[in-house]
């Protein structure tokens, strides 16, 4: 399940992300990039892994190759729960066209940092420098009326002109050629939008300026449009398909992220996208009066966990959920607990009465994960795939 892997600790998820495959063989296989000939036979040499944990995650090839703009993410969208929606879903929604029965997955090796932060301020408004400048100016005169009137200024120019444009993300899909190589067989960009732009001038209070829905969806195919002219303007990735996603953040405070809008595939040398998709995607939190309103029987399935959880343990916290629904329909649900424990029999214990509670209180036609928390550290995590009747449980030991 998608967010399933968000539990594991970092060496067991690089493991977990490595194993991750279609089943092309069962033994290790050597491939090599066929765009690398320069390099020598020893550096073009990769390993696809032949363990497959989910047939329906990418296998990978290793040594895991980094993206060629590593980081700029952080860099660029503030809510984290939108980071790990925004990169995580895009992986999913690139299966359609490019199976995971068929491609092998790699971070984008073509838009490296520069060309990211160059692309992301190219498809914003230009930044107003010549009234930074008079503002600078004016401060270092103490000219405060000259100073008043210029952040007003500002102000108007950025609630007029916000930047919508926050990331552009590149993915990697790669297929067996001859000779034991791989080659480059699909691209899928992402283009992370603002719902709301926030600014602050001259470390005056912060600004907000909601986005219409319909406005950041005209700038974001507009700018997907310009995005694919320049891509194909790359000798590599003029004759692979592309698919191209909007999708529009969350505010940077929410519980919850954003969702994938809208996406289009791109045949080989196209340069125009002929038709978008719209998608019907969207995080809910639970408890919270749109669960209440828009998914009522989910609600009370939740409410019901909720309350048995806190008759069962006096030192109970909350219970925080967060569902993913696809056309309307419940796919993922993960629930944190926190709680105070003072023992590691505590932990067990509990640990059994929510396995027997997860059983009880939700069906099986979606997956389903639940993380019990003490105020240091996570303690045990439970889940349970979507069509499986048998609840999976780990509690960590020191």
């Amino acid at each position: 399940m998608t967010q399933m892997s968000k539990w594991l600790g970092l060496p067991l998820l690089v493991l977990l992300m490595a194993a991750c495959s279609p089943n092309f063989d069962s033994e290790e296989e050597v491939v090599q990039e066929t765009d690398e000939e320069e390099q020598t036979e020893e550096d073009q040499q990769m390993i696809v892994s032949p363990d497959q944990l989910d047939t329906n995650d990418y296998r990978m090839v290793l040594p895991y190759q980094p993206s060629a703009a590593r980081g700029t993410i952080t860099n660029q969208i503030s809510n984290r729960y939108d980071i790990d929606e925004f990169e995580q879903g895009l992986t999913r929604l690139s299966k359609d066209p490019f199976s995971p029965d068929d491609y092998l997955f790699q971070e984008g090796q073509y838009l490296d940092e520069s060309t990211v932060f160059d692309w992301i301020n190219d498809f914003n408004p230009e930044r107003p420098e010549d009234l930074e400048e008079d503002l600078e100016d004016a401060q270092d005169a103490n000219a405060e009326d000259e100073v008043d009137a210029i952040v007003d200024e500002l102000e108007t120019y950025k609630e007029e002109n916000p930047r919508v444009v926050s990331h552009i993300l590149e993915q990697n899909y790669l297929t067996r050629a001859e000779e034991n190589r791989v080659e480059l067989a699909g691209v899928s960009i992402g283009i992370a939008l603002k719902s709301d732009y926030q600014f602050s001038v001259n470390y005056e209070a912060t600004n907000n300026v909601a986005i219409d829905k319909n406005e950041m969806l005209q700038i974001g195919k507009e700018t997907a449009g310009q995005i694919l002219e320049r891509v194909r303007g790359m000798e590599e990735l003029q004759d692979v398909p592309i698919m191209l996603a909007l999708y529009r953040e969350n505010s940077p405070n929410a519980s919850v992220p954003g969702s994938f809008v809208t996406k289009a595939v791109v045949e080989p040398n196209d340069m125009t996208v002929n038709e978008w998709q719209s998608l019907d995607e969207k995080t809910v939190l639970f408890p919270s009066s749109e669960a209440e309103d828009n998914h009522y029987e989910d609600s009370e399935m939740f409410t019901g966990f909720s309350q048995d959880v806190s008759d069962y343990f006096p030192n109970y916290i909350g219970v925080i959920g967060r569902g993913f629904y696809k056309d309307g329909e419940l796919q993922e649900l993960s629930i944190n607990i926190p709680v105070e424990f003072h023992g590691k029999q505590e932990v067990i214990g509990f640990t059994q009465h929510a396995s027997s509670l997860m059983a009880e209180h939700f069906p099986s036609y979606f997956d389903l994960e639940v993380t019990v928390e003490s105020a240091s550290r996570q303690e045990a995590v439970l889940f349970r795939d979507a069509g499986a009747e048998d609840i999976t449980h780990h509690i960590y030991h020191d």
